[in-house]
């Protein structure tokens, strides 16, 4: 307080809007047309229900949920049957409806719906991180074209707020990395894997069971849905433009128990990375499980939880940690969104992704957990081993686990080169030494 008894926050005029609105009744409205009523469109009406007076207060924003679209009628809904629509043109067409609130998934209808939305003068909030990984550019675009906000924190990370974070906390920055566990399905999994001494399959079912993976999971499984993410991320942070073929691309399905429990004795746990890093006028961009040791930053991220490491010139390394699936975490960042759209106009997050960086998977090096299977035979391991050397790939660490014959011998490498490993793992593949196809997981330092 000052000597007037005025709070800081006062004198910077920080809390004029929200008590003028408690005063005067000047609360701005939010008025919201849904589309999509599932997981994300339920928890966003609950949050509506739950704290609509607390929001009002703190923000001077009035909520009110107008109309849903739902694609089949029947079925029990957070709504009154009233609100339900089945056709999509009657929010648009609606100018009681001030924002619509994308929350089906999938690239179509949502683009064209996002696209009609904002040619029908609606702002847009969307969580889809499909359709603006394939068709950003074009919808920014339209957005620019009628004048009108797109918001998308909830297309990345959950309940994380990184998307204002890279747009806004970290503008001045040039961010040179971005690393983080942009998928929580794939993340759950790998802890339960490694916590309870799951395999991945009863992981994964563990997983449907707590509504953290669909019936199919392949978009989270093989790390679709992480590529989409860092697409998205990519073209905000470093303004250049991505595709799926740009990235290289592994999934968590080859990872098995014996990998979870080797990690481990080695000082590491797997887990499912992103990475985003420039070199030179180039962008390296990746999408694959790696192993990471206790002490890094995001060893401990565990279950459902997502982390996003960027590293600015100015501020330096930052991590950001948050609940990255669930219906209440994408929902809260789907309201930070009408809250400031409704709060703010005229802002918006710059999109304009060219392609002035060379945008692909760049060779580079690492260290290296591999995996063998093997039928036990005498002299096979030192065969592995010479061809290893032959390739320059030499070993820190090596272990084998035989049971009735069978078995793996798991090595972790020295640095080395991505193409060496490619060979040397061809060659003894070929050479028709080993039971079964080998692991390769890079060592993420």
């Amino acid at each position: 307080m000052d000597r007037a008894g005025r709070s800081p926050c006062s004198l910077l005029g920080l809390d004029t809007l929200s008590r003028g609105a408690r005063i005067f009744g000047m609360s701005k409205p939010a008025r919201l047309g849904l589309l999509g009523l599932g997981t994300v469109g339920s928890g966003l009406v609950e949050i509506v229900r739950k704290n609509a007076a607390s929001i009002e207060k703190r923000s001077g924003v009035r909520l009110e949920i107008v109309r849903a679209l739902v694609k089949s009628p029947g079925k029990a809904r957070p709504l009154p049957l009233e609100q339900v629509v089945l056709d999509a043109e009657s929010i648009f067409n609606d100018p009681g409806i001030d924002i619509v609130v994308e929350v089906m998934g999938g690239i179509e209808p949502a683009k064209g719906y996002i696209l009609r939305a904002l040619e029908a003068g609606k702002s847009v909030v969307t969580a889809n991180k499909a359709v603006l990984a394939a068709h950003g550019a074009e919808i920014f675009q339209k957005a620019k074209d009628t004048g009108k906000q797109l918001g998308f924190e909830a297309s990345v990370c959950g309940g994380i707020p990184i998307i204002r974070a890279l747009s806004s906390g970290m503008i001045a920055n040039e961010v040179d990395e971005l690393v983080g566990i942009l998928n929580g399905t794939s993340n759950y999994i790998l802890t339960r894997m490694y916590k309870d001494k799951l395999s991945f399959e009863e992981a994964l079912r563990l997983a449907q069971v707590n509504g953290l993976a669909e019936a199919d999971p392949t978009f989270d499984v093989e790390g679709i849905d992480a590529a989409h993410k860092l697409i998205v991320l990519t073209e905000l942070t470093f303004q250049t433009k991505a595709t799926l073929d740009d990235l290289e691309r592994e999934g968590i399905t080859q990872i098995e128990p014996v990998d979870i429990k080797v990690a481990d004795e080695f000082g590491f746990v797997i887990k499912p990375v992103a990475v985003a890093r420039r070199q030179g006028d180039a962008l390296d961009l990746r999408v694959h499980p790696a192993l990471v040791p206790f002490e890094h930053p995001l060893g401990p991220v565990s279950d459902e939880f997502n982390a996003v490491m960027v590293k600015g010139d100015a501020t330096g390394e930052m991590i950001f940690h948050g609940k990255g699936a669930g219906s209440l975490p994408t929902a809260s960042a789907v309201m930070s969104d009408i809250i400031e759209i409704a709060r703010n106009p005229s802002s918006g997050v710059m999109w304009n992704p060219t392609k002035s960086r060379r945008v692909n998977h760049l060779e580079g090096r690492s260290r290296y957990y591999l995996r063998f299977p093997i039928h036990d035979r005498s002299g096979l391991i030192g065969k592995i081993a010479t061809v290893l050397g032959n390739y320059g790939i030499s070993i820190t660490h090596a272990l084998a686990r035989l049971n009735n014959g069978t078995g793996n011998v798991m090595i972790v490498t020295h640095e080395t080169s991505e193409t060496e490993v490619c060979r040397a793992l061809a060659e003894i593949t070929a050479a028709g030494v080993l039971s079964g196809e080998p692991l390769s997981l890079r060592i993420l330092e």
